[in-house]
């Protein structure tokens, strides 16, 4: 419904009479839980926190070669591969000269957590292990994550590869928005065909939120994934996500100890579905905002780019605020379509996310000799006023010069002199 009222802020009100839960008790020494969708924190343990990210540090890896694309083109394993990993770290013993998909390298790296498909992936996108890195902390920082740096692509031990929670439940949330990275964390068994070099290969996934298990089930309903992590002086980490009633989570754990990580990952999921309810700030294609231009006379209607989805606890009243992120003064021409700006919205005076707000409509850049005489500066209205003054006189002098002009030739130049009669 287009909406004429908002411009600095709106309030939602909304009352529920449920109780919600109690903050979640969490062992591990940092973790997050976000809504997948807006990004938006439901709960958070040191999240800034930097620490050793382990194997998570793969889903970096796997957004990456998603965003080079070209899934089906064949790699051929170089002679270093295999020693630029720790000996009898996770892998699937790629030997050189393996000729094997990078679609087949992704299931490798998600499921089976391969070391060395992580470095075959690094070489292959950007010709070496430390040019991938750049890369990853290139795409680090443009997607906002402000205490991570990777100088690796599997996430072994380095003390200058480091993240925190709040960082990977970025680039996690990201990831999920690809629909095979979110196949392939949820694919509990996949097959390598046979290679030029080896036999078939068959992997099986470690996450135990999606692999059921005789001995210590940590299997959650819903889960979407999404990678596991572990070495000796990261500990255990986890990112989680799950799934349920259309609302979809992610947690990330850090630093834990053994079981831990899916004890606390549980937790967060529980508080995330069972304490918060989900409810629209706005719908995609919405009018958020009207813009005038005097020059043109026209407004500019700004629509969301997409709908936004905020979360709150059930037992409380959610109190919206809205700010825009416009610039001063919009140059014209404008086109249907183009990003004008932003809307942040916030939660309790908390950001919970903002989204891009889209011009609606074209308008063309005014004329500039007519924007002399309809801009808003007064000096220029009156200079414009004195020049077309000015023009209007000019012209009634040339009109009139050019009726005396015609009215001479009529009168064969004689006008003004009496005429003698013999």
């Amino acid at each position: 419904m287009k909406s004429k009222i908002i411009f600095l802020t709106i309030c939602l009100f909304f009352l529920f009479t449920n109780t919600a839960l109690a903050a979640p008790n969490i062992s591990s020494p940092s973790a997050i839980l976000i809504d997948s969708k807006s990004g938006q924190i439901l709960y958070g343990k040191d999240i800034d926190a930097k620490h050793y990210p382990a194997s998570i540090t793969k889903v970096m890896t796997a957004l990456l070669l998603l965003e080079d694309g070209d899934l089906d083109k064949v790699v051929t394993i170089k002679d270093d591969v295999p020693n630029l990993i720790e000996r009898g770290s996770s892998q699937i013993y790629l030997i050189p000269g393996e000729k094997i998909t990078r679609e087949q390298l992704l299931y490798a790296l998600l499921i089976d957590s391969a070391n060395d498909a992580a470095v075959a992936i690094a070489q292959d996108v950007s010709g070496s292990v430390d040019k991938f890195a750049d890369k990853m902390n290139e795409k680090a920082k443009g997607l906002g994550m402000k205490n991570t740096h990777f100088v690796n692509p599997h996430g072994l031990h380095d003390e200058n590869h480091y993240t925190t929670a709040k960082d990977m439940s970025i680039v996690a949330k990201e990831a999920m928005k690809n629909p095979l990275f979110r196949k392939i964390v949820t694919t509990e068994r996949y097959i390598i065909p046979a290679t030029n070099k080896q036999d078939t290969r068959y992997l099986y996934i470690g996450n135990r939120l999606i692999r059921n298990t005789t001995y210590k089930n940590y299997h959650y309903e819903g889960a979407t994934g999404i990678k596991t992590g572990w070495t000796s002086e990261a500990n255990f980490t986890l990112i989680g996500g799950a799934e349920k009633d259309g609302r979809d989570l992610i947690t990330v754990i850090m630093d834990s100890n053994g079981v831990d990580v899916y004890m606390d990952t549980h937790t967060l999921l529980d508080y995330g579905f069972e304490g918060f309810q989900s409810k629209d700030a706005f719908k995609k294609g919405e009018i958020i905002k009207e813009i005038p231009f005097d020059k043109t006379k026209e407004t500019l209607p700004l629509i969301a780019e997409n709908t936004f989805e905020y979360s709150f606890p059930k037992d409380t009243v959610g109190d919206i605020t809205t700010t825009f992120e416009l610039p001063e003064d919009i140059d014209l021409p404008i086109k249907k379509g183009d990003i004008v700006g932003d809307v942040v919205l916030n939660l309790d005076g908390k950001e919970i996310g903002k989204i891009n707000l889209i011009a609606d409509k074209s308008i063309e850049a005014p004329n500039k000799f007519l924007s002399i005489f309809t801009g808003s500066s007064s000096v220029l209205k009156w200079a414009g006023i004195l020049i077309s003054a000015f023009l209007v006189f000019r012209t009634f002098i040339y009109i009139s010069k050019q009726k005396r002009r015609r009215r001479r030739r009529m009168f064969g130049g004689n006008m003004g002199h009496k005429i003698h009669r013999y």
